[in-house]
Formats: structure tokens, C-alpha cells, sequence
């Protein structure tokens, strides 16, 4: 309860930002906030200044004592405030609101098979598109611009910078990840059908990759039922990376102790430390059982709910954004404009 709740506004606040993208500049980036509330004094920074000599005021009342939050979350009565026939009433309605539910599961299901429809309509559009910028179909119209003498052919990078200019995928995007998104050939989305909600992203890989064998990477993203932004289960493809391709690692060598005798030579063992990666989000977080939650540390679950929404808001900006409308994420003319180059292009006088 505690965990879905948590994760539920932290989902919202990122989506909040992922789902409205415009010319307009971004002021500040969108960050969920975890954790309970800081004390008033440590939020303001005050302290309790000495009073005049005389007659002192009343020594300041103990500091309250966070409690924790889950603990005080399994007695929670949301309506111990309320009359018993306000209670009635209260019940009444959550009644009513199973009916709401039953009739939104089948909005759901309807609009679930209504992305598949459109999403097969779309499909030979994105195919159109794929065999343009890898030069498979041939240009003839000029578009009304002179030749500049260089030879025709594929777009390169054309889904790296289009990933890499999107502002809430961009970021994850390491150096070493870009190496291996230049043999990214073409990105779709599909929506789960049945049971399940949610939707799935494919990665699709030239032939030639040499950092990994897999010619098409999986992200599924499974919500629950109730609640479009909640995870229920998010899995990914395992990478089969090539001996020293994997960007989600970085090999360190450690010193160790050689053998007895003082000419021995010192030992080194090389170890593999996780790193920032793009590609980690074929690897998410679990997300835990609500059995699982009570046992966890506030930083723990703070940890888990960060990863997952940074992992959601990802998904969602490659399947909303990203993939509908590719070559103006690869020109980068509908990328939001950052806060410093709003600066620098509108400063105070000039508009």
C-alpha cells in the first residue's frame, strides 16, 4: 500500500512533464519528491533566539517525533473524523465507485484494442520512414534545395540524436551508449492486449552490432489495472553483450596479495562495477510485494521508486513522443528549449 502510493505520485510527477512537450522553455526540470516532510526548522533553517533577561518566555515545546510512515500507515482510519452516518454515506459512495470501475476496466480494454488497430495502421508509415534515413528508398524529389556535391545516402544516427535531444531521455544517455545506439535501426511500441495493461517497446539492431547479439531488445511495461501510471511489472530483453561491449559496467582492476616470498609479484583482479547506462532499463528494479515493502528502509524504497519512475518516464516519452514524431526529435526543432539557452537567446530587454 504504502510502496504503490508512493510510487503513484512519483509516477505522476514525472509524467506530468513527459507528457506535455512544446516549443516552450523549460524553468525547471520536474522532479518527484520523496520521503516525509523535513521539520519546519530544518525547511527554514531558524532557531529559537535567546529571550531578554527578565521574565524568559516558555521553554519552546519538545520537537515531534517522526514516526515511521508505513507503520502509522497500517492503522490509518481515513474517516475517523467522520460521523457514523457521514461513514454511511462514505461507503455508499465507494460503492458507486465500483461501478465507475467495472465501466473504466472496459473503456480500458476497448481503447487498449483501438491503439493495437491504429498502431497496425501506422506500422507501414514507420516503415516508409525507416527505409528513407537508412537509404534504402530513393529520393527524387529536390525539395526546391540545390546540390551540394556530396553523395546520397543513409541519415546517420537518426534514432541516437532523436533519443539523445528528447529531455527526459537524453540524460540517461551515456558516451559509451551512444556507440552502440548508432546501430539502432528502428524503435516501435505495441500495446499489451487481454489481462494485462500496459505496453511494450522493441529496439531493433543492424546486423553489424558488434557490442551485443540480440538483433531486437524488449521493454515491457506491465500497470496495473486500476491505475494507468502504477508499475505492476516492468521486465526487459537480457543482453547478451560481446566480451568487453557492455556499457552497463565498468572493469576495474584491484590489487591483491601474490604469493608467499619477497619476490613475488603483486596480483591484480579485475572487477565489474555497475555504471550509468541507457541500456540498464532492460535490467529494472523489481517492484516489491507489499509484504516486501514493510521490511525495506525509507532509503530503499526511496531508491526503488526513483529508479521506476525514471524508468516509466522513459518508456512513456519513447512511446508518446519519440516514436510518433522522430525526424523533428532528430532536428531537435521541437525539443524544449533549457534554461540557460533561454537565457542566452531572450535576455532581459530583448523580445
Amino acid at each position: 500500500m504504502a510502496l504503490a502510493l508512493l510510487t503513484r505520485h512519483a509516477l505522476r510527477a514525472g509524467t506530468a512533464c513527459s507528457r506535455v512537450v512544446s516549443n516552450k522553455p523549460v524553468q525547471m526540470p520536474c522532479k518527484a519528491v520523496f520521503g516525509r516532510p523535513m521539520l519546519a526548522q530544518r525547511v527554514l533553517g531558524f532557531s529559537v533566539a535567546a529571550g531578554p533577561k527578565g521574565k524568559q518566555p516558555p521553554p519552546p515545546p519538545p520537537p515531534v517525533e517522526e514516526e515511521n510512515e508505513l507503520d502509522e500507515g497500517m492503522d490509518y482510519d481515513p474517516m475517523e473524523d467522520l460521523t457514523v452516518p457521514q461513514r454511511r454515506r462514505v461507503l455508499a459512495m465507494k460503492d458507486v465507485q465500483k461501478k465507475y470501475d467495472l465501466v473504466h476496466n472496459e473503456y480500458q480494454k476497448e481503447l487498449a484494442a483501438l491503439q493495437h488497430k491504429y498502431n497496425e495502421k501506422y506500422a507501414p508509415i514507420f516503415d516508409e520512414r525507416r527505409n528513407i534515413f537508412t537509404g534504402k528508398t530513393a529520393i527524387t524529389e529536390k525539395f526546391a534545395l540545390e546540390d551540394d556535391g556530396e553523395a546520397d545516402g543513409p541519415v546517420p544516427d537518426f534514432w541516437l540524436n532523436a533519443l539523445a535531444n528528447h529531455n527526459k531521455v537524453g540524460p540517461f544517455i551515456t558516451e559509451r551508449d551512444s556507440e552502440v545506439l548508432k546501430y539502432l535501426e528502428d524503435v516501435r511500441s505495441e500495446v499489451l492486449l487481454g489481462e494485462e495493461r500496459g505496453f511494450k517497446l522493441l529496439f531493433y539492431f543492424r546486423a553489424d552490432n558488434p557490442h551485443f547479439t540480440n538483433k531486437v531488445l524488449e521493454k515491457m511495461y506491465v500497470l496495473e489495472p486500476e491505475d494507468d501510471v502504477v508499475p505492476k511489472r516492468f521486465t526487459g530483453t537480457n543482453i547478451s553483450w560481446r566480451e568487453g561491449r557492455d556499457v552497463t559496467v565498468e572493469e576495474t582492476k584491484r590489487r591483491v596479495k601474490g604469493g608467499k616470498g619477497e619476490k613475488s609479484k603483486p596480483a591484480f583482479v579485475v572487477e565489474k562495477v555497475p555504471c550509468d547506462s541507457f541500456f540498464t532499463i532492460f535490467d529494472p528494479p523489481k517492484v516489491p510485494t507489499e509484504a516486501e515493502a514493510t521490511s525495506m528502509s525509507e532509503e530503499e524504497l526511496e531508491e526503488v521508486e526513483e529508479a521506476l519512475a525514471n524508468d516509466f518516464d522513459i518508456g512513456f516519452a519513447i512511446k508518446d513522443q519519440v516514436i510518433p514524431r522522430a525526424v523533428e526529435w532528430f532536428t531537435g526543432e521541437i525539443a524544449p528549449i533549457s534554461p540557460d539557452e533561454y537565457d542566452d537567446e531572450y535576455e532581459e530587454g530583448e523580445y
